[in-house]
Formats: structure tokens, C-alpha cells, sequence
């Protein structure tokens, strides 16, 4: 565990006896402030078992197990319990297709349909870089009776199925994320390679970065290690079943934090892939129009004007999982529990400012806005947004397309639903962005304070946006 107390006080000089002493109780309170923050999450959210991991400089310096794996059985939970980690797996299927594409058997510019005869003509002009980069337009399965998280179905069946659905929009038009693109990715691998999609991933990524202890859920198939899976209903929390694992390369990972840990060490060495294709993993995905957003490949990344960072969140039938990474800090987190749906990279996210206050959002400088008349037309277009109401005249369509879709009415409208009735709007900096302009308000809705920072289009339209809770003063 280190060095005793004792042995510090013989081996160093008294003068820096007092600082030693600071910074112990300085990391203490790091470590108790973590320990309330997780644990009082495990009691808002009801949640039966958290396991965190902190990499700091390469190294785990905290790894942590809380609540029980089992609670019936009180069955407390292990630092090695096994964790279906849902979504952060796409992280690992658009590894394994930038493979392919480094070995010339795959061209980002490639149709899909030359891979995967069985898809619909309406989806023929998709390529491999709108899967990675979830700008594809392709309906959300999961939401689709009888191909869901909790079904069991072959390929053949799911593309009878989905292929009814009508496309959300055109590829490249917008953004929007869906688990199909990396169903798809999957096929994809298998055509290719011709071999199951678990072999490949087995024998190319997981084997070779030492990654023993993860595999693939398989349907029906017990994990030793695996905690019980619980979901919410209403506001009781109760055993989950297992899900389908109907399809691999979405979110079928299971894997333990110690694996994590070495995934994360494989992403800082760049291992496996070249630094041009690791460039690629984190470039913010680029639309029709020339405008990015904060995706990459199996990555959500930094907004602009922010530190840089990547992480994404996963949740899978009775479990949930996030990862947060911010390279400059040299600093990696992660969360891994078993109830669905926690929002697993939003807690990453708060350990890690816990642990590095600097990563906190500094609170906004209001000034005097320069033009109220335009901030007067960011809050008629954040209405449209909060209510699901695709008005063109003020939405630019990459952001007016995903609310004409079923998806709205399904998953709801997101973030912009916590400032759907503003008390107060305060101007707080622009930059500009090409021919755009980035603005930044101090929101106040409800009696919460947020942070919105909105890409305004030349056409005095909102291109993008979003919102964030307000540090504390």
C-alpha cells in the first residue's frame, strides 16, 4: 500500500514534515470528497454496486468497489467483478474497422452496400465514415418492437425488420446517434475478415493488449464474476433479465476495471493503430455543410473552447459503465455499475473534477449584450429544441432533421428539456467560428443555473448547442 506514516517521519528532514502533512490531508479530502459523491449517487440513483478506477500519469492511483454485487445475498462488491459496459464497446468496433482501414480492405469513403448486400436501396449511399461518425441518418434499432436490447434475433431478422423503418435523414445531413451504425460496423468486420466478429476482436485488439478477463456476452451464457443486473421501474429498483446480445459490436463488452486500465494504456502508447488513425478515432466527425460535431469515432469529445477530452457512456440490460479521459491531465476515469440506465460518463466526468479541481468550468463573466435582438432569437430557437418543434426558419436542418424523426417522441428531447421555461438570459461571449459564431449565456430555469453555448449560423439560425449545469461560485 506504500509507505507507513512512521518510516516518512524518519526519512525526511522536519522542515518538510508540515507539507507532507498538507498533502495528505489535501489527498484525503480528494478521497472523501470522491467517497460522498459516489456514494450519494448510489442512494439518489438506488444503485446496488459502483466500481470506479482513477489512472493518473499511467498509473492507477484509486481503485475503489461499493454496495454489493449481489444485495439479496449481501454479496459485497469486488475491485475484478465482471461489467457488461453497453456502448463504450463502439470504442473498440471502430478501432478494429481503422484496422481494416490501415490494411487496404476497407476505404472510409466506401458505400456500405459493398459490404452488405441485404441493406435497403435507401441506405446505399451511407458510407463506412457515417457509421463511425453516427452522422449515417439511420433509425435508432433498440427502439424497434422486437429488436431490442432484451430480444433475442438473428441478422436476417433485423435488417427485415429495420428496414422498414423510414431514415431519420440523409447521410452527412446531421448528427445523430444510433445504435444501428455499429451493428452494422460489425457485419462489416465479419465480411471482411470473413470470421465472427468476436474472433476478430478476440484475436486482434483484446488478445494482443492483454485484455484476458474481457469477452462478448453471448445469450444465456453465465459470467463468473458478473454482478445481478437491476433496472429501474418507476421508482423501485428490481432484477433485471439478461439481454439478448443479439448484436456484438454495439455494446455487447463485458470487461473488469483492470482491463480497462490496460485499454486505457494501449489508447496513450497508441498501440495497434497508427497516429494518423488514432488523429481519426478523435477528429470531430464533419457534416455536409463543413460543420463538426463532438464525436469522433466510438468517442464523444471536447466542445470548443474546451480542454481536450474523450469519453463516452454505456448502458446495457442491467448495467451501465462510463469512461472520461483528458489527455492533457494524463488523467483517465472510470465507472462501472450494475443498474440501467445511470449515466455512467456524466459521474466519470464528475470524479474526475473531484479529483483535478482545474477541470471544473469556471464560472461565466456576464457582459452587455451586443446584439438582444439575436439572444431574443436563441431563445425562440431553444424553445423549438425543448419542444421537439422542427422549425426550419430558425433551426439550421442539422438541427431540425432529427426532430422530424420517431425518435423524438421516444427518447424526448434531451438536455434542452431542463431550460424549456427560462427565467433568465444573460449574455456571456462570442467567438467567432468560420462564418458562424459561438455564443455563451448564464441560463437560469426552474432556479437552476446552466451554461449554454450555441453555434449561431450566418443565417441567424441555431447550428448546434449545449447545455451544461453551472459551477458553483
Amino acid at each position: 500500500m506504500g509507505t507507513s506514516k512512521s518510516s516518512v517521519a524518519v526519512l525526511v528532514d522536519v522542515k518538510f514534515v508540515f507539507p507532507l502533512a498538507l498533502l495528505a490531508l489535501s489527498a484525503s479530502a480528494i478521497a472523501d470528497s470522491i467517497d460522498d459523491y459516489v456514494k450519494s449517487e448510489m442512494k439518489r440513483l438506488d444503485i446496488p454496486e459502483v466500481t470506479i478506477g482513477i489512472v493518473k500519469d499511467g498509473r492507477l492511483v484509486r481503485s475503489q468497489a461499493y454496495g454489493f454485487s449481489d444485495p439479496k445475498a449481501k454479496v459485497a462488491g469486488r475491485i475484478d467483478d465482471v461489467f457488461e459496459v453497453g456502448s463504450i464497446t463502439k470504442q473498440f468496433t471502430a478501432l478494429g474497422t481503422l484496422m481494416l482501414v490501415e490494411s487496404g480492405r476497407v476505404d472510409l469513403e466506401d458505400s456500405i452496400a459493398k459490404f452488405l448486400p441485404d441493406i435497403p436501396d435507401s441506405w446505399a449511399n451511407v458510407k463506412v465514415r457515417n457509421l463511425l461518425n453516427q452522422n449515417s441518418g439511420l433509425p435508432e434499432y433498440a427502439l424497434v418492437n422486437g429488436i431490442g436490447l432484451l430480444d433475442t434475433f438473428d441478422r436476417k431478422k433485423f435488417m427485415e425488420t429495420i428496414s422498414k423503418q423510414p431514415v431519420d435523414f440523409q447521410p452527412g445531413e446531421a448528427w445523430a446517434y444510433s445504435n444501428t451504425n455499429y451493428a452494422l460496423l460489425g457485419w462489416i468486420i465479419e465480411k471482411v475478415t470473413g470470421e465472427p466478429y468476436i474472433k476478430f476482436m478476440k484475436e486482434n485488439v483484446l488478445n494482443p493488449l492483454g485484455m484476458t478477463h474481457s469477452s462478448f456476452a453471448e445469450h444465456g451464457v453465465d459470467v463468473p464474476g458478473l454482478p445481478k443486473g437491476f433496472i429501474k421501474q418507476g421508482r423501485r429498483t428490481v432484477p433485471c433479465p439478461r439481454g439478448g446480445a443479439s448484436i456484438k459490436a454495439d455494446g455487447a463488452l463485458m470487461t473488469t476495471l483492470a482491463d480497462m486500465v490496460k485499454w486505457d494504456a494501449a489508447l496513450s502508447d497508441r498501440r495497434l493503430l497508427s497516429r494518423k488513425s488514432y488523429q481519426l478515432l478523435w477528429s470531430p466527425g464533419r457534416l455536409n455543410n463543413g460543420r463538426t460535431r463532438s464525436y469522433g469515432m466510438g468517442w464523444f469529445l471536447n466542445m470548443p473552447g474546451t480542454g481536450e477530452y474523450e469519453g463516452h457512456g454505456g448502458n446495457d440490460a442491467g448495467y451501465s459503465a462510463g469512461i472520461s479521459r483528458f489527455p492533457g491531465k494524463h488523467l483517465s476515469v472510470f465507472m462501472f455499475c450494475n443498474l440501467y440506465p445511470v449515466g455512467g460518463e456524466v459521474m466519470t466526468k464528475a470524479i474526475a473534477e473531484l479529483y483535478d479541481p482545474s477541470l471544473k468550468m469556471r464560472p461565466l463573466k456576464e457582459t452587455t449584450d451586443p446584439n438582444p435582438a439575436r439572444t431574443e432569437r436563441v431563445k425562440l430557437a431553444i424553445g423549438c429544441m425543448a419542444t421537439g418543434k422542427a422549425d426550419d426558419t430558425i433551426l439550421e436542418p442539422e438541427m431540425s432533421a432529427p426532430l422530424k424523426t420517431s425518435r423524438v417522441v421516444k427518447l424526448g428531447v434531451g438536455p434542452w428539456a431542463q431550460i424549456a421555461k427560462i427565467d433568465r438570459i444573460a449574455f456571456a461571449g462570442a467567438r467567432a467560428q468560420g462564418s458562424d459564431t459561438w455564443l455563451t449565456y448564464s441560463v437560469t430555469a426552474q432556479n437552476k443555473k446552466y451554461i449554454l453555448m450555441v453555434l449561431w449560423s450566418n443565417q441567424n439560425k441555431l447550428a448546434q448547442g449545449s447545455v451544461y449545469p453551472a459551477p458553483e461560485k
